[in-house]
């Protein structure tokens, strides 16, 4: 038996819009496809200017917490985060059971700045809840068009004899908000007890060429360049790494000062994602590539400017690019959410004309699973 990664979701960096909380009590809710005696979590504050304290870390098999059981690190009930670091807690001994939902609950007693956040939008299988007060359950909530977030918690493994096939996520907030990797999970998880596990390694508003814009708050959350991100998804020896990237590329010009004079072109797009081919598939992982979904900024002279006409047209340039170069590694999401004017679908749109919803992950996420299914050999 051995430790197997059984479920990630990327902690992303808002030491620039830090979240302060008096007290807190938060719950995560996660899906694992693997089945175990033994349970343990990756804890993470990367990105915090001080230690983190809980007082109480607890896993239960409910969401309510009935029947709970506490979770230790170096044998200690009260938890600390050193800053700049990640803790593996101690193993748990408990059964899980392929396909079931687990749930681990976090509580603070003190005033403390959280700066390692993670979200979802789609609930299915991974869902969160946070409440500014040590102690009091918050509700999880089934929801598809609001943000669920919560601090600190990125991975969990099972102790297992299964070693089942790794696909890992990469790229923006179509990764991260959870429409794609949740609705593939549905897909596989059902099919394929103990034989696959979806990791999500999205960060909102990441860049294939640049890293965050630094100056302004919001966007300096963005993370690292694609490719930095690479050698902590390939740790996990995934047998697919699937990348959705590029689209901020694109838009952030429009919105960021620092990103304006950061224009991509096709070509240079395209050779990076090469480079990112190259290190995927040196490292014996098979690598797949989206097409850019379709976008639209705004709807006045002021934004739609010449640089945005110029980057919708960069946009079908690159995908030519990806269909001739990765035919057998592309899943061509836009083809499937946009109209015949290069417009994404009003039925897929999450209502900003950017962000595809829940009803587009799920046709993607159908493309990927059996282009997936073909490539690892499942049965």
């Amino acid at each position: 038996m051995k430790w197997q990664t059984a479920w990630v979701h990327e902690c992303g960096d808002f030491s620039a819009l830090p979240f302060k909380m008096t007290e807190l009590t938060e719950i995560i809710q996660m899906t694992l496809n693997v089945s175990g005696n033994a349970v343990r979590f990756e804890l993470s504050n990367l990105y915090g200017e001080e230690d983190l304290v809980f007082n109480e870390v607890s896993f239960s098999a409910d969401k309510k917490f009935h029947v709970k059981h506490r979770i230790y690190y170096d044998s200690k009930t009260t938890i600390i985060i050193q800053k700049g670091t990640t803790i593996m807690t101690d193993a748990l001994d408990v059964k899980i059971l392929p396909g079931q939902k687990v749930f681990l609950r976090l509580i603070s007693s003190r005033t403390q700045k959280y700066m390692d956040f993670a979200s979802t939008y789609d609930t299915s299988m991974t869902n969160a809840a946070i409440v500014r007060r040590a102690g009091v359950n918050p509700s999880l909530r089934q929801t598809f068009g609001a943000r669920r977030g919560w601090f600190c918690l990125s991975k969990a493994e099972v102790f297992s004899n299964y070693q089942p096939k790794i696909v890992s996520l990469i790229g923006d907030s179509l990764i991260e908000m959870g429409y794609v990797s949740d609705s593939l999970m549905a897909l596989l998880y059902q099919k394929f007890p103990n034989k696959v596990v979806v990791l999500n390694h999205g960060v909102s508003g990441q860049r294939l060429l640049n890293d965050a814009p630094q100056g302004e708050p919001l966007f300096a959350t963005f993370g690292m360049k694609t490719r930095k991100i690479l050698p902590k998804v390939l740790q996990n020896s995934p047998n697919i790494v699937l990348m959705f990237a590029g689209l901020n590329d694109l838009i952030l010009p429009v919105f960021s000062q620092e990103a304006k004079n950061q224009l991509a072109q096709a070509q240079v797009l395209f050779k990076e994602v090469e480079y990112i081919y190259k290190q995927i598939t040196s490292n014996k992982s098979e690598f797949m590539l989206s097409t850019i979904t379709p976008f639209e900024i705004g709807h006045t002279k002021e934004i739609h400017t010449s640089v945005m006409e110029q980057n919708l047209l960069t946009r079908i340039n690159l995908n030519k690019l990806f269909q001739k170069k990765y035919q057998t590694e592309l899943i061509n999401s836009a083809a499937l959410v946009e109209d015949k004017t290069c417009h994404l679908l009003r039925e897929y749109d999450l209502g900003d004309h950017i962000h595809i919803n829940k009803a587009a992950g799920e046709i993607i996420a159908q493309n990927i699973c059996d282009k997936v299914i073909a490539k690892t050999g499942l049965v």
